[in-house]
C-alpha cells in the first residue's frame, strides 16, 4: 500500500513539517526553516539516512535510519537504529507507522544488521512489535557533599573543540570493552564541544584522556538566579583513582550548585554513596526512603535470529555446554517465528539442525532482552514470560545468559 523512498535534500522540508507536527515540543521554539537546516546537516552524515513513506505522490510519514557498530559481549557487530518516526496528522490510525517499522526491519535484514535499537515514545506499542526492554536509567539527585571524593583534582581539565579527536579515541577505546556501547564519529564530539552549554571535563595524564564526564547547568529555582543544579549525563573512567578525581572536581562546585543530578545505567553506582537519598523526604513503604528515579529508554530487537547467531559466534555465554531449543514467537517477522536449535560449547554458540537437551518457549521481545543481558532467565520463567521444559537446567542456563554489567548505551538518536 505504501511506498518507501530515500529522502533527498530537496525533500527534507517535507520531513521537517512532519516532525514539527508529530513532536509539537520541537515546534515551540523551532521554525520549519530551522528544522530543515538541521536535517540537511544531519543528512550529510554517512551513517544516517531519511526515509519517506508515500501514498501515491503524497508524503504521509517518515523516519531516519542509523548504521551502528555495537559491542555485543566483547565482539563488534552491526546494528541499526530508527528515530524521528513521524506520521502526517491527517493520516493517523492508518497503520503507516506499522508499515514503516516493517520496512525498517526488512531493510536491516537485507543489509546484515541483525539487531535493531530504538527509543520508544510508547513502550507498549514497540513491545508488540517484538522490542524488548534495555537497561534502565537511574537518576540520582545528590547534594555535592554527598559525593565521594579523594585528595586531588589536579588532573581534571575542561575539554575544547581541539580535544575532539582525543576524546573520540578514548570513547571508542571504551567501546571495545563495554557491552552495548556504540562507536562514535569525531564530528559528534566536536559538535558537543562547540556548545557553550555542554561542558566536558576529563582526567588527563600525559595529554591522554583516562576518563571524562559530560555535564550542563540548569536553573534550580524561578525565584533566584543563584540557585543552579548540575546535570551529569555521561561518565566513563579507567580506574577508581580517575573516578575519585572526577567526583572531587564535581564536589568542589558546592558553592555554586544546589544539587548534582547524575544519570547512570550502572547499578553499582549507588554503592559509592553514603547517602543516596534524593532529598524529597518521601517514604515509599515502611521505612524505604526514595533514593532515585528510574526510566526506560533503549529497546532492542533481534531482526534475524539465524543471522544474528552467525554474528556472535565468537561471543561467550559463560562456559555453557548444552543444546537448547528456543521456540520463538515472533508475529512481526515470519522467519523468526519457529524453533531454533543452538548448541553451546564452552560458551560459544552455533546453530544446528535439530536435537536439544532443553526447550525454552519465549517471545522475541524477551529473547532479545535475554540475549542482550538485560533480562534474567530465572525471572522470565518466574513471571511466566518464558517456559522451560526441564527445571533442573534453569540455574546453569540463567548463569550463562546473565552478565555482571548490563549493556550501556549513550548514543541518542
Amino acid at each position: 500500500m505504501y511506498k518507501f523512498k530515500l529522502i533527498t535534500e530537496e525533500k527534507l522540508e517535507g520531513i521537517a513539517a512532519l516532525l514539527l507536527n508529530a513532536y509539537p515540543a520541537i515546534g515551540y521554539n523551532t521554525t520549519i526553516e530551522q528544522c530543515t537546516k538541521k536535517l540537511i546537516e544531519d543528512n550529510k552524515l554517512a551513517y544516517l539516512k531519511y526515509i519517506g513513506a508515500y501514498n501515491g505522490d503524497n508524503l504521509v510519514g517518515g523516519f531516519n535510519v542509523w548504521d551502528f557498530e555495537m559491542n555485543f559481549r566483547q565482539s563488534m557487530i552491526k546494528a541499526g537504529g530508527i528515530g524521528s518516526v513521524a506520521v502526517d496528522l491527517t493520516r493517523k490510525k492508518e497503520k503507516i507507522c506499522f508499515a514503516m517499522m516493517e520496512n525498517f526491519i526488512e531493510d536491516l535484514r537485507k543489509n546484515g544488521r541483525n539487531i535493531a535499537l530504538l527509543y520508544p515514545f510508547n513502550s507498549a506499542f514497540y513491545y508488540k512489535m517484538g522490542y524488548g526492554f534495555g537497561t534502565l536509567l537511574q537518576q540520582f539527585k545528590l547534594r555535592p557533599n554527598d559525593l565521594p571524593s579523594g585528595n586531588s583534582k589536579a588532573n581534571i581539565v575542561r575539554l575544547t573543540e581541539k580535544d575532539a579527536k582525543s576524546l573520540t579515541d578514548y570513547y571508542n577505546y571504551k567501546v571495545k570493552t563495554t557491552h552495548g556501547l556504540i562507536n562514535k564519529a569525531e564530528a559528534e564530539f566536536a559538535n558537543r564541544l562547540k556548545s557553550p552549554a555542554v561542558k566536558v571535563f576529563a582526567y588527563k595524564n600525559k595529554a591522554k584522556v583516562k576518563g571524562y564526564l559530560v555535564c550542563n547547568f540548569k536553573k534550580g529555582s524561578d525565584e533566584s538566579f543563584l540557585v543552579n543544579d548540575l546535570y551529569i549525563s555521561e561518565m566513563f573512567f579507567d580506574s577508581p583513582e580517575v573516578f575519585l578525581e572526577l567526583m572531587t572536581f564535581v564536589k568542589s562546585q558546592a558553592d555554586q550548585v544546589r544539587y548534582v543530578i547524575i544519570n547512570t545505567q550502572d547499578e553499582g553506582f549507588i554503592n559509592t554513596l553514603s547517602d543516596p537519598r534524593n532529598h524529597t523526604d518521601r517514604i515509599l513503604f515502611s521505612v524505604y526512603q526514595e533514593c532515585c528515579q528510574t526510566g526506560l529508554g533503549i529497546m532492542y530487537r533481534i531482526c534475524d535470529v539465524k543471522a544474528f547467531f552467525l554474528d556472535i559466534q565468537d561471543c561467550s555465554f559463560g562456559n555453557l555446554n548444552m543444546k537448547v531449543q528456543f521456540n520463538i514467537k515472533d508475529s512481526f517477522v515470519k522467519d523468526n517465528n519457529k524453533p531454533f536449535f543452538i548448541e553451546f560449547k564452552n560458551g560459544k554458540a552455533r546453530m544446528i539442525d535439530d536435537s536439544a537437551d532443553v526447550e525454552i518457549n519465549i517471545d522475541i521481545a524477551e529473547f532479545s532482552s535475554l540475549i542482550m543481558g538485560c533480562a534474567n532467565l530465572k525471572k522470565l520463567i518466574k513471571y511466566g514470560k518464558a517456559q522451560i521444559s526441564k527445571a533442573e537446567k534453569l540455574e546453569e542456563l540463567s548463569r550463562a545468559f546473565s552478565l555482571d554489567e548490563k549493556p550501556v548505551c549513550v548514543t541518542h538518536f
